[in-house]
């Protein structure tokens, strides 16, 4: 089951930080989050995790190590 992440626990789990997060959002570099009826924004655990796959596969260091 998918769970909501608020922006501090996407920020510790991405290892960037929120303002970093955001920035990255606003450029279309990073899923936006779900607006919530209370108003609040979470992250899908699921799209966030996938995001960070994307960028591992994407670095060129991590294509040495996968090598």
């Amino acid at each position: 089951m998918a769970q909501l992440l608020p922006m501090k626990a996407v920020a510790e789990r991405v290892g960037y930080s929120e303002s970093k997060l955001y920035a990255m959002i606003r450029e279309g570099d990073f899923p936006p989050g779900r607006k919530l009826a209370t108003g609040g924004v979470r992250w899908i655990d699921s799209e966030v995790d996938d995001w960070i796959k994307r960028a591992y596969a994407q670095a060129p260091e991590a294509r040495l190590r996968l090598a």
